[in-house]
């Protein structure tokens, strides 16, 4: 399957929202079918074939997501 270091190197390609198809379709050859990133600290779950799944270090501390928020102030 895939690991951590190819998507990152990947990724490294990506330098603005133009390149960034290429890198979808360059993860999609290594095997990755879907990949799921989570706001609360920027990790990363990747899913391959057969329930093969890796996942990403943070990126960041976690942060606190309020439970509701303030519309009008926002």
């Amino acid at each position: 399957m895939f690991t951590i270091e190819q998507i990152e190197w990947a990724h490294s390609k990506v330098k603005s929202g133009a390149e960034f198809p290429e890198y979808i379709k360059e993860i999609k050859e290594l095997g990755v079918t879907s990949f799921e990133t989570w706001v609360f600290d920027s990790h990363t779950n990747y899913f391959g074939k057969n329930e093969f799944k890796i996942n990403s270090q943070p990126k960041y501390e976690q942060i606190t997501i309020a439970n509701s928020s303030d519309k009008d102030t926002f």
